[in-house]
């Protein structure tokens, strides 16, 4: 019987598996996965990731199976993407931060395979027409139903900007109205690819009033970047077509009619959805947000400049490999300058790269972009009028603009339509005629970089499904069992904050030993983190030692003090049990200045915080030293007052808030 088994799959693996249209398949596989990471949270997930693995593994495979005949790649374009990709994964192997990155290193390695595909794949121009038309179905009916969910969570969900299916249901906060409008800058071209192809007077009405959908919905995602990106699309399609027509005359009537049809589109989609809106909620003022008067005020654009030269001054640190993938999150607070002003990255894709990556990928990264973008300014469009090499141009140059000031390549259903439209694009351009590289290195290279990445992939995956069950424990409140979870995933590379909900539980148990070990499990692949010293201090604190709880809680302060004012309360009681008043008195002025812009922040509810813990920790703050210094009592009890009066105001306002319709 065993013996049967093995001939039937020796039978399937050698004989059957062969017979399959596995270049179809690749494909098929690729457009799919685009359509479902758009549409699934935006491809922010973890099984979108993976899944990307899976794919870029596959039509490497494919390709390298069937043994083409030669390797089309330019020689510079190999050596470079592989270069970004090797330090990637170096970066993250000497990581600062190592409990996070990893994903990053999946998807970077899994967009440069497929990149590499799309080079061999596609090199035949009528191959290469085919699949862009297959991709632009694909993508802007994808884009299309997004935009209709997006009217509806826009009219239905408290959120008040358009955020596409850039959200994730289960967290309140979760809405990315700017990645919305990252990927709308990316897929608009391939709808006005089609329009001005387009004869018909009827198909040419419909595409119009498609193309203006696109636009109303990207203008109620109230990106004021975006916007400036998509002006400047619209400014270099203009110029194209332009240059273009080359002394053709242009059929004004046509084009005024669809622009019309456009325009009449925009204005209705922009005042339905705003007319639904006000049914259940307030709409956004958008003279307010032009004018940077809107809550948010101008400390957006104030907040970015520190987050651009403090990456610049972290990446001047490291310069080689930087501080390791997502590192910027952690990295960061130490440099703030004020409440609450922290990122997950520093809004720009290159400084990024630069601080997490080293310069090396950054540059390559930038010059692998700017040449396939360079090179393309110079065709000859005369000959490319009606081809989609000018509109892969205006999305990819439209996103690189907009990235400069934002970043949202995290995102598998932004990141994956980029590096596939580069792919594209790099095709059209003239290359360099160098001697290529051996194919054997180029295909060992490439198979094992890919078939590593993939066995890392599942290896995690298996972890990362544990932990999630001790996740979901731990949020019922079943900590004990939570910890059975966490036991069994405590090897895993990829372990984010297990390490620190671990020591939260045995800190809640008493189980002071195990708890200080589980937060220093955590320290051991990430030191940057001032959560971690803090609840180290708390721990050793309510262990009886006060002396190494004030040394814990010193390192939280110099990490993260402006983001949590409790650990500035929690040092003052540590150093008072401590014995050491002088040093608490050594520093009251500046504990106070502090406090007063906690409780500035709160009461303009900067970044949200009037809902935050910080709160009740500004308020205990006070009072405790309203008690250490009786004579400025006064004082305190004014800002543990004020604080807490505009807090409620804003928690008020949130509970008579209507709630979401959807979810």
């Amino acid at each position: 019987m065993f013996r049967d088994i093995l001939q039937k799959l020796q039978w399937f693996i050698f004989e059957k598996l062969p017979t399959y249209p596995w270049k179809d398949i690749s494909e098929w596989a690729v457009v799919g996965l685009l359509v479902v990471s758009l549409l699934w949270k935006g491809g922010k997930t973890l099984e979108i990731t993976w899944i990307l693995t899976a794919v870029a593994w596959l039509v490497t495979f494919v390709w390298w199976w069937e043994r083409p005949r030669e390797d089309a790649v330019p020689p510079l374009l190999w050596l470079g993407v592989i270069a970004f990709a090797l330090l990637t994964v170096l970066s993250y192997l000497f990581s600062t931060t190592a409990n996070y990155g990893l994903d990053e290193v999946l998807r970077t390695t899994s967009l440069i395979m497929i990149f590499l595909w799309v080079l061999r794949r596609y090199r035949n121009e009528q191959e290469r027409e085919r699949f862009t038309r297959h991709l632009a179905v694909a993508l802007v009916g994808a884009t299309v139903a997004a935009g209709i969910i997006s009217v509806a969570v826009y009219a239905l969900q408290p959120v008040n900007r358009m955020v596409g299916t850039f959200f994730d249901y289960r967290f309140h906060t979760d809405y990315w109205p700017n990645a919305w409008a990252d990927f709308l800058l990316l897929s608009w071209p391939l709808a006005a690819w089609w329009l001005v192809n387009e004869k018909r007077f009827s198909r040419g009405v419909c595409l119009s009033l498609l193309l203006g959908f696109l636009f109303g919905v990207l203008a109620l995602s109230f990106s004021r970047g975006a916007m400036v990106a998509f002006a400047g699309q619209l400014v270099l399609w203009g110029l194209i077509t332009w240059s273009a027509r080359a002394g053709r005359v242009l059929e004004w009537r046509a084009h005024a009619l669809k622009a019309a049809v456009v325009l009449l589109t925009i204005a209705a989609v922009f005042t339905a959805s705003n007319a639904l809106r006000e049914r259940n909620y307030p709409v956004q003022s958008v003279e307010e947000k032009v004018t940077f008067t809107a809550p948010e005020g101008r400390s957006s654009i104030g907040e970015r400049a520190q987050f651009w030269g403090q990456a610049a001054a972290l990446s001047l640190q490291r310069p080689v490999l930087g501080w390791g993938p997502y590192s910027f999150r952690f990295v960061q607070p130490s440099m703030e300058t004020n409440v609450l002003a922290t990122s997950d990255h520093p809004h720009n894709v290159i400084l990024k790269y630069a601080a997490e990556r080293g310069w090396i990928a950054a540059l390559l990264f930038l010059a692998l972009v700017v040449a396939v973008l360079f090179k393309t300014v110079w065709l000859d469009w005369t000959a490319y009028r009606l081809k989609p090499v000018a509109f892969l141009f205006l999305s990819l140059a439209g996103l690189l603009a907009h990235s400069m000031i934002d970043f949202n390549l995290q995102f598998v259903g932004i990141a994956l339509p980029f590096w596939i439209f580069l792919g594209l694009l790099a095709l059209e351009v003239p290359w360099e005629k160098r001697k290529n590289l051996n194919k054997k290195f180029v295909r060992l290279t490439e198979v094992t970089l890919i078939s590593l990445i993939l066995i890392v992939a599942v290896i995690e995956a298996r972890s990362i499904l544990i932990s999630s069950m001790g996740r979901h424990l731990e949020a019922q409140g079943r900590g004990e069992e939570a910890l059975q979870w966490y036991q069994e995933a405590q090897n895993q590379w990829f372990s984010r904050d297990m390490h620190l909900s671990r020591a939260n539980i045995l800190y809640g148990l008493e189980r002071y030993a195990e708890a200080s070990q589980a937060v220093e499990d955590y320290l051991n692949v990430n030191e940057n983190d001032a959560r971690a010293w803090k609840l180290l201090g708390d721990i050793t604190f309510a262990d009886g030692n006060s002396f190494d709880a004030v040394g814990y809680f010193e390192k939280a302060f110099e990490l993260g003090h402006w983001n949590d004012i409790g650990i500035t309360r929690s040092l003052v009681r540590a150093m008072l049990a401590a014995g050491m008043r002088p040093e608490v008195d050594a520093h009251r002025d500046e504990w106070k200045e502090l406090l007063q812009t906690f409780v500035e922040a709160i009461q303009h509810n900067a970044h949200y915080i009037a809902l935050s813990p910080n709160v009740e920790e500004s308020v205990e703050l006070a009072n405790l030293f309203a008690k250490l210094y009786p004579k400025d009592a006064p004082l305190y009890q004014v800002l543990a007052a004020r604080a807490d009066h505009a807090a409620k105001i804003e928690r008020q306002q949130i509970l008579a808030r209507p709630p979401g319709y959807l979810w």
